[in-house]
């Protein structure tokens, strides 16, 4: 918990100053408190980065420092990470971390989608999607879960978990959750423009979304209060 909030102030507290982006724990810092490191190496961290920031010294370290060697650690990071949500849940609740996969591999899918039309020179507009419809591409799927596909990923992760342990009151109340982030816009919303497609955040534009969540909280009701069955005695 002192983690998760840690993460959640500082990212709320840069985006008050129009930071896009989230703050997080840095995957590495076991190791860096195994070699010594403690709260100096963090506040040296943040001042590093600082200077960088208001010096505009950011471009002058990515042209002496290869993006491969950089996107090399973070794809490292990320198998780490993957494997570490495995290990460190409970056996039984591996679906839900495999659910919870599934809006980012959208996003990627999403993502790759738009780089191939784009070195295709073919404009992305909403005529797209018929066509690729048409060959077994639902683009519209895959565009909608890239907007807010992270919330989305703890929506689903969270439902999942509450199914497999059977709370189907607390289950329908993240379906609700994922329905009111739908209707805000939050998830799921997005426009055409230009040569991508971005987030809409217009209230109403997800309906069809939250309308699927709102019929899966009522689903959970309905197996929260329906009769359980004996198991069988074999």
């Amino acid at each position: 918990m002192p983690s998760l909030l840690a993460n959640g102030i500082g990212t709320l507290a840069g985006a008050c100053f129009g930071s896009p982006f989230p703050t997080t724990i840095y995957i590495g810092h076991p190791g860096w408190k195994a070699l010594g490191a403690r709260i100096g190496y963090s506040v040296l961290n943040g001042v590093f980065f600082t200077v960088l920031g208001l010096t505009g010294a950011v471009a002058l370290v990515g042209y002496l420092i290869p993006i491969e060697a950089g996107m090399a650690i973070v794809l490292w990071i990320g198998i780490v990470m993957v494997a570490q949500a495995f290990q460190a849940t409970p056996r039984e609740h591996a679906p839900a971390v495999a659910v919870g996969l599934l809006p980012g591999i959208a996003a990627w899918g999403a993502l790759m989608l738009k780089h191939g039309l784009r070195a295709a020179g073919h404009p992305i507009t909403p005529a797209i999607l018929d066509p690729l419809r048409s060959a077994d591409v639902y683009a519209h799927g895959a565009f909608a879960l890239e907007q807010g596909f992270l919330l989305t990923s703890m929506v689903w992760a969270a439902l999942t978990v509450e199914v497999i342990e059977r709370r189907f009151l607390r289950a329908a109340g993240w379906a609700l959750g994922g329905a009111a982030l739908s209707l805000l816009g939050l998830v799921h919303a997005y426009r055409f423009a230009g040569s991508d497609t971005v987030q809409a955040l217009v209230p109403g534009q997800a309906w069809d979304f939250a309308l699927g969540y709102s019929l899966v909280a009522l689903l959970m009701l309905v197996g929260r209060f329906a009769p359980e069955e004996a198991a069988p005695g074999h």
